[in-house]
């Protein structure tokens, strides 16, 4: 199970909660949870200037995206039964103007966007190789057409 702790700091309304749920759950058998172990996880939505200032500040890129994602690769704490994975921070006009210039449904943007973010709280890398991207677009794949969108 993940716990997930949503914070929608938008006015877009677009996703309910039961759609979070259901993407990131689907995302469990990539996140390395010790048996008997709970994950937890924050999605926090966010306008198109707050995503900037932030990938400005932690990535030095002055525009918006549509997630960043902040790992806590933490070790489950002793006699605790709870893994913190870290925060998400998603910008639904970004996600929604991506899905308009790639000519795809908006849900599936979104999923995708959620996928992606969760599969860098736990390593996968885009960046830094081809063998590396190819893995994380591996599992993206596998993810979403589970999903079935």
């Amino acid at each position: 199970m993940i716990d997930i702790v949503l914070n929608n700091r938008t006015k877009s309304r677009a996703f309910e909660r039961a759609f979070f749920v259901r993407v990131i759950e689907a995302t469990k058998s990539f996140l390395k949870i010790p048996n008997g172990h709970t994950a937890e996880v924050g999605v926090t939505l966010v306008d198109a200037q707050a995503m900037q200032k932030l990938n400005s500040e932690r990535r030095g890129i002055n525009t918006p995206t549509d997630v960043l994602s902040f790992p806590l690769h933490m070790e489950p704490i002793k006699g605790y039964t709870s893994v913190l994975l870290g925060d998400l921070f998603i910008c639904p006009e970004v996600v929604r103007a991506k899905a308009i210039q790639e000519d795809r449904g908006q849900r599936a943007r979104m999923a995708w966007t959620i996928v992606h973010g969760m599969l860098h709280l736990v390593g996968y890398d885009h960046e830094g190789s081809t063998n590396e991207a190819n893995r994380m677009f591996e599992a993206e794949r596998t993810i979403l057409s589970a999903l079935n969108l």
